[in-house]
């Protein structure tokens, strides 16, 4: 058995709404995303937003092989009985690796949550894929939006429920969580994390969790690890955007197991040039290699 394994991981909200808005160009970016995505070389991707069926069925089409998805990738349902979306909160796990075992946790939403986070049934997926060293589990996530004091403790209590039922099934094994949190590391982003500076609550139960950032909370550049961007992403600047100031929303952060540790070879942001937008968000991509202790 080798010693170690490289892993090549991108997340990535696509922004793919079940309904058109002329603003969001959806058609134009969404025909070009196959193209994108398979040029990245990646082993695993995780797509949040992918609530368009059409969207999803190309992709599939196009992209597997060499790539393989969970076994509800193409189950759908209807929103209000009448708009047809996917069934598994906008999530899409491709995984060039074996795809051993999966499972959607849709979010609990309490009094006072938002229409459009209860039609679009967002959740995680805790998906076991199989490498050479043995397993590693990909935990896929996309929680509560907004910038409300109210929105962040929607967050925390997904965040506490999914991380009890991560340690409770998978405890042992090595993890790589993927994903947009909709929150960024610090409550002032850029700025330099302190006593002035805290972290948000999402990231200090990651971290608390065992959870490791490739990157520092909020390195120098920023543009190392921005991926919620108005300031040039003419998506992320639309007047009815909430969030108006730059941000790091997107995600890739790895677990030690009890047998495997991690190595981050490399991480950056995708799709974040002028000519290569294809969603409000910009994506990210880690060079991982998962080593035996």
């Amino acid at each position: 058995m080798p010693e170690t394994f490289s892993l090549r991981a991108a997340a990535f909200n696509a922004w793919a709404l079940p309904v058109p808005i002329p603003s969001q160009q959806k058609r134009r970016r969404l025909k070009r995303l196959p193209e994108a995505l398979a040029a990245l070389d990646a082993d695993i991707i995780v797509l949040q937003e992918m609530f368009d069926v059409r969207a999803r069925r190309r992709l599939l089409r196009e992209l597997c092989p060499p790539y393989a998805a969970t076994r509800d990738a193409t189950h759908t349902r209807r929103i209000l009985g009448l708009v047809p979306s996917d069934a598994t909160g906008g999530l899409l796990v491709l995984s060039r690796l074996p795809i051993m075992n999966s499972r959607f946790i849709p979010h609990a939403l309490g009094p006072g949550a938002r229409m459009d986070e209860r039609l679009g049934r967002k959740g995680s997926m805790i998906v076991e894929i199989e490498t050479p060293l043995g397993p590693v589990i990909l935990l896929a996530v996309h929680l509560y939006a907004g910038t409300r004091s109210a929105d962040a403790r929607f967050r925390s209590k997904q965040l506490a429920s999914l991380l009890a039922t991560l340690d409770a099934e998978a405890s042992r094994y090595p993890v790589v969580l993927a994903g947009d949190i909709n929150a960024s590391p610090t409550v002032g982003f850029p700025e330099p994390p302190g006593p002035r500076n805290p972290f948000t609550p999402e990231y200090a139960a990651l971290e608390a969790a065992g959870f490791v950032d490739p990157l520092p909370p909020n390195p120098t550049p920023a543009d190392r690890c921005v991926t919620w961007v108005p300031s040039r992403n003419r998506f992320a600047a639309l007047p009815y955007q909430e969030t108006k100031t730059d941000e790091r929303y997107d995600y890739l952060m790895v677990r030690p197991g009890r047998a495997h540790e991690w190595a981050v070879r490399a991480t950056r942001t995708l799709f974040d040039r002028a000519e290569t937008q294809l969603s409000d968000h910009f994506g990210v991509l880690a060079e991982l290699e998962l080593i035996v202790r």
